[in-house]
């Protein structure tokens, strides 16, 4: 009997001393606080809609630098913080703590403005004709209200006279699933190419206006989990021609039209795994959309159907050997020949060592591909000259380096056959070249790269970049 009751005293006991606390197998751990550090003007709102994991979650021991290196990602691609760190600490069997310590960026860019107005860097460099300049003044607020929304007002001279307003990001909702982007653009032009001769823009300059345009539009971006977008779009564009214009090319905005105008609507999915949308190494990129241009809503609206694919793939393959590749698929679909409406490649996206020419037709595919190798793993220098030391936004610079190998192709197919009269060889034929580069990467989204390129016509050359090549 008195065993009996030492037994109960002693299982009570034990009990009571448990009470209140969690038992966890040894790979089950608990997050029992988040610390963040840093986030002068961030919400703290918005950084945890970044991180993949919440307090009272429960992970796995062999999930940590997934959840770590994930959220670090998420955080990256906001493009609000120039050093990102995320540190685990385990003060009981079981109970996990997490620190987040941030490098807030500079987000106030009141600033002067020159830049070229050709296709890319390389085709003005190629002329350096000071002509094709644009300058002007712009200020930009970045991760206004702390909340990642931004403000931009832009107002540019030169070759053209452009006024811009923009503002992306607009939260919606409390839970940050919803936003609301606005832009609108009026732009003059000077000098305007009306032509595509010999696969090379033909480019008419004047002391007056030649072409006026005007873009208003809305975007509504849904986004419930972190790597899927939901984009709706709905906007107006209006185009006006000199006579000038309309006299050298009556197919500019289709036969003799002097004028364009339409409504439109659009969707577009996204889905974006990578791990930075400036320099990415590992993840994927899709993006599929479709914009329906004329909506019946004006008498003489012009309408087309345009359809957008996108699917780049990026992947680590040893410690300093990564491999990305992927192609990009463009289309219109309309009744007439519309100069100014046709898609291609030699603008925004190019066959490297095509630089210097276009190719305009109904659709467009490009394929790209790399290995990249870190040649220089990330060196932060510490910036000691005053007033920059006492700047924590600008007194560490991240320096990285990285050489490639690359091979493009591309082809551009012309239904109408329009552009085959003027010599266009590049129409309805593969385009492809070869490669290496070097790129330099430093903060605020900054790179500067160069290609040396071989194409398919035997030319080769040395070619400058500002952007990722496969992004």
């Amino acid at each position: 009997m008195q065993r009996t009751i030492i037994l109960v005293i002693i299982f009570y006991s034990l009990s009571s001393s448990l009470k209140g606390q969690e038992i966890f197998p040894s790979d089950i751990l608990k997050i029992q606080e988040i610390n963040i550090e840093g986030n002068f003007i961030t919400s703290k709102k918005l950084i945890y809609r970044e991180l993949v994991f919440k307090i009272n979650d429960y992970i796995d021991r062999n999930d940590i630098e997934y959840i770590k290196q994930t959220s670090i990602n998420n955080l990256n691609k906001s493009a609000l913080f120039n050093f990102i760190e995320i540190h685990t600490v385990e003060i009981s069997s079981g109970i996990l703590i997490v620190n987040v310590k941030l490098t807030e960026r500079w987000f106030i860019w009141p600033s002067a403005y020159l830049n070229h107005t050709e296709r890319n860097f390389s085709e003005w460099w190629r002329t350096k004709d000071l002509k094709k300049l644009e300058y002007g003044v712009s200020i930009k607020v970045n991760n206004f209200r702390g909340m990642g929304e931004s403000l931009e007002m832009k107002y540019h001279i030169g070759s053209l006279t452009r006024y811009e307003f923009e503002y992306k990001g607009i939260h919606l909702d409390k839970a940050e699933h919803h936003f609301l982007s606005l832009h609108t653009t009026v732009i003059a032009q000077n000098n305007l190419p009306w032509v595509i001769e010999s696969n090379k823009q033909i480019i008419m300059k004047s002391g007056r206006i030649l072409l006026n345009s005007t873009v208003l539009d809305a975007k509504y971006i849904y986004r419930k989990e972190y790597f899927n977008f939901h984009t709706l779009e709905i906007g107006y564009s209006y185009f006006k021609i000199a006579d000038t214009i309309l006299s050298l090319n009556p197919y500019f905005f289709g036969l003799n039209n002097q004028s364009q105008r339409y409504f439109n609507i659009g969707y577009e999915f996204t889905r974006d795994t990578r791990d930075s949308h400036f320099y990415p190494k590992t993840g994927y990129l899709l993006i599929a959309g479709i914009n329906k241009k004329g909506l019946r809503i004006l008498s003489d609206e012009y309408s087309s159907t345009d359809v957008f694919l996108q699917l780049f793939a990026y992947q680590k393959l040893t410690h300093r050997l990564f491999v990305a590749s992927g192609i990009l698929y463009t289309s219109t679909s309309n009744k007439d020949y519309v100069f100014y409406s046709q898609t291609g490649l030699g603008y925004l996206q190019f066959v490297r060592g095509y630089e210097y020419y276009v190719a305009n037709g109904n659709r467009a595919l490009l394929f790209k591909s790399l290995f990249n190798f870190e040649l220089l793993p990330m060196k932060v220098m510490n910036i000691k000259i005053w007033p920059l030391r006492k700047a924590y936004q600008f007194n560490k610079i991240p320096i990285e380096i990285y050489t490639n190998v690359f091979f493009d192709a591309g082809y551009v197919y012309d239904k109408t056959g329009e552009y085959k009269q003027y010599n266009n060889t590049l129409v309805n034929k593969f385009m492809y070249s070869t490669g290496m580069g070097i790129d330099f990467i430093t903060y605020y989204d900054k790179l500067l790269g160069f290609d040396y390129s071989f194409n398919a016509f035997g030319e080769h050359g040395l070619f400058i970049r500002w952007k990722a090549a496969i992004r």
